[in-house]
């Protein structure tokens, strides 16, 4: 660092505010604060920051552009195992931050192909643009970064054909199990069992037959299914899609295992 005012790893906190570019009435709130006080004083009474302090700053810095307040950050940097509680709040801004970063770029690649879409077809049919976006896209927010990056790769593996096949498949699928539902035929019917092997292509192509991804996709259709069958399936009675229809998928998926 630049400013160093007496060659001993010594800063005034004029010395310092230059440095660093931050001003010197910072510097003394911070140490009003408790934040960040000098290592040392001169016989005078001045303030020397030193290379402990640089250190401290710096994570004080990096904090504060994480959006950390100033009391949050003393208490971080003040706990007893300090350096363990810097890394744990440093990791998990870096898991937040991945996260960011996983959405932007499948919001691109969406964008992306849109705009594919777009350019290939004057007047695409709303039908279409729906299947461009993809059917993975609902799940995001109901799945843990790994899982998603699970069906991101799948969506890859199986191509474009094998999306577009999957996006028609799978409205088809939920169509008849409205339909066997409304019915009340039984789950061990073969019309029904035929369904429910249908259905578990479906699940074991979207998800690579990984269980957790199976397992959390089943517990977002409970928990949003209803919105979802309404936008796939417009024009069907919202009382045939409520708890009782993912308690017979349920049944079914359990018969067909």
């Amino acid at each position: 660092m630049t400013g160093n005012d007496d060659g001993r790893g010594r800063w005034s906190v004029g010395a310092l505010a230059k440095a660093t570019g931050l001003t010197v009435r910072t510097l003394h709130h911070y140490d009003e604060l408790g934040l960040l006080r000098p290592g040392e004083r001169t016989r005078a009474g001045h303030r020397r920051y030193t290379e402990q302090d640089v250190q401290r700053l710096y994570r004080i810095r990096l904090l504060r552009q994480l959006g950390m307040s100033l009391e949050k950050i003393r208490e971080v940097l003040d706990e007893r195992t300090g350096t363990d509680a810097l890394r744990d709040v440093l990791n998990r801004r870096l898991d937040e931050i991945d996260d960011q970063l996983w959405r932007l770029n499948a919001l691109r690649n969406q964008i992306g192909g849109l705009l594919e879409q777009l350019a290939g077809s004057p007047q695409p049919r709303p039908t279409e643009l729906l299947a461009l976006f993809g059917r993975t896209s609902l799940f995001h927010d109901d799945l843990s970064r790994e899982q998603r990056e699970v069906l991101d790769r799948r969506a890859s593996e199986i191509g474009a054909d094998g999306r577009k096949w999957l996006d028609g498949e799978w409205r088809l699928v939920l169509a008849d199990l409205v339909r066997h539902c409304q019915a009340d035929d039984p789950v061990d019917d073969p019309a029904v069992r035929r369904t429910a092997a249908r259905l578990k292509v479906v699940m074991d192509m979207f998800t690579g037959g990984d269980p957790a991804v199976g397992e959390s996709v089943v517990l977002f259709f409970r928990e949003h299914g209803l919105g979802v069958v309404k936008e796939v399936l417009p024009g069907t009675s919202e009382s045939a899609i409520g708890e009782e229809l993912w308690d017979y998928v349920g049944r079914i998926l359990t018969q067909a295992d």
